[in-house]
């Protein structure tokens, strides 16, 4: 299973990738991803911490969260952006994944123990948006209630591994922390300071989902 926590110190170099990606593809997907970059958004890493392999996920300051959090927006990814590592000197290919208007991590596709982005040797020519998430999931969104349903995207599920036990994503709460719902449609309140997982009522978890979507 997945380790929730590893290395959690952003690197400089990550940010400077994100925001020199985000500028080149302004046209494409918008000013917002770059500019809630450089006002401070992310906050540290959490390594390995979904079902994606090499995933790089994010936790956020939540006064520039709030700015940017748009509940309803779609999930998708950009992916076959080509970076030079540092160490090897040769390319890497690497997937961004935004959800909520919020960028959420990136995966590089290859497994490399240690690599570092030269964020001045970037190609984005030949990268794809892709939605993700809604065809694996409609298991799940039907375990919910039709209230329910009415605040949650079936592409915001997605499964992370807390703990040994893997759980549906169901909404992004603050700073990282998230409402997660297992496949007996038990749901959790899950915080990653300290690490937590607190079994959340029925009426708790409408409540989360409706304050979430405001």
């Amino acid at each position: 299973m997945f380790r929730f926590f590893k290395r959690t110190k952003i690197e400089i170099w990550e940010i400077d990738f994100l925001e020199e990606v985000f500028l080149k593809l302004a046209d494409q997907i918008g000013i917002s991803y770059y500019n809630q970059v450089r006002a401070g958004l992310l906050r540290s890493v959490m390594l390995n911490s979904g079902d994606i392999p090499n995933y790089v996920g994010f936790t956020y300051h939540s006064a520039v969260y709030k700015r940017y959090y748009k509940p309803m927006e779609e999930n998708y990814k950009i992916s076959n952006i080509l970076v030079k590592d540092f160490y090897s000197g040769k390319f890497l290919k690497v997937s961004i994944y935004m959800a909520y208007g919020i960028v959420t991590g990136y995966a590089i596709d290859q497994n490399h123990s240690k690599y570092k982005f030269i964020t001045a040797d970037i190609d984005i020519h030949s990268v794809k948006k892709m939605n993700i998430g809604e065809n694996d999931n409609v298991k799940i969104y039907a375990l919910l209630s039709n209230e329910e349903q009415k605040f949650v995207n079936k592409n915001d599920l997605y499964v992370i591994s807390v703990k040994g036990k893997e759980y549906y994503h169901l909404k992004e709460l603050e700073d990282g922390d998230f409402l997660g719902i297992d496949n007996n449609g038990e749901s959790y309140k899950i915080t990653h300071d300290p690490l937590e997982i607190t079994l959340v009522s029925l009426e708790e978890r409408l409540k989360l989902l409706k304050e979430q979507s405001h």
